[in-house]
């Protein structure tokens, strides 16, 4: 019944209003991952946002608290007006899937960072403020923020999301992740600079990369999470999808992601 009534309260959080500067841009995907399971990512959600009376964008994010949701500036085009948010989700085509919550939320409660900007992909973030207060359960959790002071250089994390998968270019319905490796920012910094050129001046210590490896996020999983795991089973936000080297999400390449530590301060004063 509690689940019911969540679920009742969700739905009817209806809306449209407000207009963020935020560039949309297409997400990344995770190529050569696995399918994960329920109760496994209870911080990740899926989003989607309604442009023209038509739900089509599609993006990653990740909760931090019972009123919070975390995700990539880049995600929050000028034209959307709400945005759907999937709690608790593995299959996203599954209605019935238990322990799956859907909330619509209002263009007035996203703030985009204010130092975005579309072209460089600097500041990268953005927050969702949710009308009405999630409740945790075994299906829905959220992340802690990361240490300030910590680099997690080196470290193995995850990302997570709903993004295409193999070569046939279509995104999958079921969650899927890829363990990684943290790069050290001086070692990513480099390779940057190879594939990007003049582009490559932008990339600053608010970013953190992964290790290349077969795996790769790409076309859709912008904003979803790159988590820690820690010791007493509870999960550690570090990044958030942001942005790859190469259009195409060839694998071996660095994966670049807003390294939330460095926007704490601000998330502070925003949710």
């Amino acid at each position: 019944m509690v689940q019911l009534q969540l679920l009742l309260v969700f739905l009817t959080s209806l809306l449209f209003q407000g207009s963020e500067q935020a560039q949309y841009s297409p997400s990344n995907r995770i190529i050569n991952g696995e399918n994960a399971v329920p109760k496994q990512f209870p911080y990740q959600v899926y989003l989607e946002g309604r442009i023209n009376y038509d739900w089509k964008t599609s993006c990653g994010g990740v909760i931090i608290s019972n009123r919070t949701v975390l995700t990539a500036a880049h995600c929050i085009s000028d034209s959307i007006d709400a945005l759907k948010i999937y709690f608790g989700t593995v299959d996203i085509t599954n209605i019935y899937e238990t322990g799956q919550q859907r909330l619509i939320v209002k263009r007035k409660n996203i703030i985009v960072h204010p130092e975005y900007d579309p072209h460089e992909l600097r500041n990268d973030i953005a927050l969702i403020r949710l009308p009405a207060e999630i409740l945790f359960d075994e299906y829905i959790q959220p992340a802690k923020l990361p240490d300030p002071d910590k680099l997690y250089d080196n470290e193995i994390g995850v990302a997570s999301g709903w993004g295409i998968s193999d070569n046939s270019w279509y995104a999958t319905n079921n969650l899927q992740y890829l363990n990684v490796t943290i790069f050290p920012y001086e070692d990513c910094k480099p390779l940057v600079h190879k594939y990007k050129g003049f582009h490559a001046s932008f990339y600053p210590t608010s970013n953190i990369c992964l290790k290349p490896s077969q795996g790769i996020t790409c076309n859709g999983d912008s904003g979803g999470p790159l988590a820690i795991r820690n010791e007493d089973g509870t999960n550690t936000i570090v990044g958030l999808t942001s942005f790859g080297l190469e259009d195409t999400c060839e694998p071996n390449m660095p994966d670049i992601f807003t390294r939330v530590s460095s926007f704490l301060q601000w998330i502070k004063e925003n949710e």
